[in-house]
């Protein structure tokens, strides 16, 4: 009797600044659609007023639970202690026990596992945990985050040479990681649900949006501290006529600011956030898709999932200039360099025409699946080099 192997179990324990539950974000899209055998546990950050659940939980194959570690150190008493090394020796140490604890508890205290980096501040401890690859998934200039204390840099270096490969959203963050010393680097950007949104596009306006004034100029994504309130009050201003809806979740640090430029403006709203299968069905009632986020050094090297979303809804989409990457887009995507170029933008795009194929062509070739497709590849070649 003979019996045929299945394929070998892949362990990856992905170290995030997100949390499972919180919102999607590259890191869950891109993971669950790795391999059905491959097994994931993502240790995610402790956020103050969420749910964190330091005990791990289960959904389907992956194991989620946080650790006493931060997306970025807040202002006050904590980063005052932290700008101490002996507290951070210390904190270190707890961390490392921390994780030690719960890659036993959950069966992946195994040497043969892979490590998935996006949170810099594990730096310290990923030396003293063995693994047999470890790539890191460099979506945003960490660096570049409001209040980021100065020794971050240091972790942010140990992150990046401690990696097998490297994964970037864009050529700025490929050139940041090349000047550091990193070689094996890969650019990657990020993508969208293609099918899930195009479908949602299909199913008509949502009956919360038929009692707001067209056009419709919308906004997809978090209202945080980045986001350009000046511009977004000088859209409402351009555009009396029509109705500016926010869609996604508001961060406290940003609610002074949108409630000033609404009250300033009559015909701003904000829709709080919506079910992630349904927001296609959102965009797709829009008129115009705007991306109103300053053009900082944060912003000069990311890659929003929003201008991915905003194409499979096949809608116009107008933005700032944040990296010399959009210049590629110029043929179906209106990019401007400055407020008033984008007024003008906007006004163009409501008087014109989308480019619906070139749309969505771009997001249906930017899929999720394509971009897990790649690192699934590279992790798969990195395993292959090491055996």
């Amino acid at each position: 009797m003979s019996s045929a192997a299945g394929p070998k179990q892949v362990r990856i324990v992905c170290f995030s600044e997100i949390q499972w539950k919180y919102v999607l974000t590259r890191k869950q899209q891109v993971i669950s659609r790795f391999p059905a055998h491959w097994r994931v546990l993502f240790l995610s950050s402790v956020v103050k007023g969420k749910r964190n659940n330091l005990l791990p939980e289960k959904e389907g194959r992956v194991i989620h639970a946080c650790v006493p570690v931060f997306k970025n150190f807040p202002p006050g008493i904590i980063r005052t202690v932290f700008s101490f090394p002996p507290v951070r020796f210390f904190w270190n140490m707890l961390l490392w026990i921390w994780i030690k604890a719960l890659l036993l508890v959950t069966g992946f205290n195994w040497a043969d596992r892979i490590f998935y980096v996006s949170n810099i501040y594990y730096g310290a401890v990923l030396p003293f945990l063995k693994r047999s690859v470890m790539f890191y998934d460099c979506n945003d200039d960490h660096l570049a985050f409001p209040g980021t204390p100065p020794w971050a840099e240091g972790y942010f270096r140990k992150t990046a040479l401690a990696a097998d490969f490297a994964v970037t959203v864009s050529s700025g963050l490929t050139e940041q990681l090349r000047s550091v010393g990193v070689h094996d680097i890969h650019q990657i950007g990020n993508g969208v649900d293609f099918e899930m949104f195009s479908e949602a596009a299909g199913l008509g306006v949502p009956e919360q949006m038929r009692s707001y004034q067209r056009p419709l100029i919308g906004y997809s994504g978090a209202v945080a501290p980045w986001f350009d309130f000046e511009l977004l009050g000088a859209v409402a201003d351009s555009f009396p006529e029509a109705s500016i809806l926010l869609l996604g979740p508001l961060f406290d640090i940003a609610c002074v600011d949108l409630e000033r430029v609404a009250e300033a403006h009559g015909n701003i709203y904000h829709l709080g956030v919506k079910p992630y299968n349904e927001l296609g069905r959102y965009l797709a009632a829009m008129d115009v898709c705007i991306v109103p986020l300053e053009m900082n050094e944060l912003m000069r090297l990311a890659d929003p999932n929003k201008l991915y979303e905003y194409a499979a809804a096949g809608r116009p989409i107008v933005t700032l200039r944040h990296s010399a990457d959009l210049d590629s887009l110029r043929g179906f995507i209106h990019v401007a360099s400055t407020h008033d170029e984008f007024i003008e933008c906007v006004r163009k795009a409501l008087s014109s025409e989308p480019k619906t194929e070139e749309l969505l062509e771009f997001a249906r070739t930017n899929s999720w699946q394509s971009r897990a497709d790649s690192i699934t590849e590279l992790i798969s070649d990195a395993l292959s080099a090491k055996h």
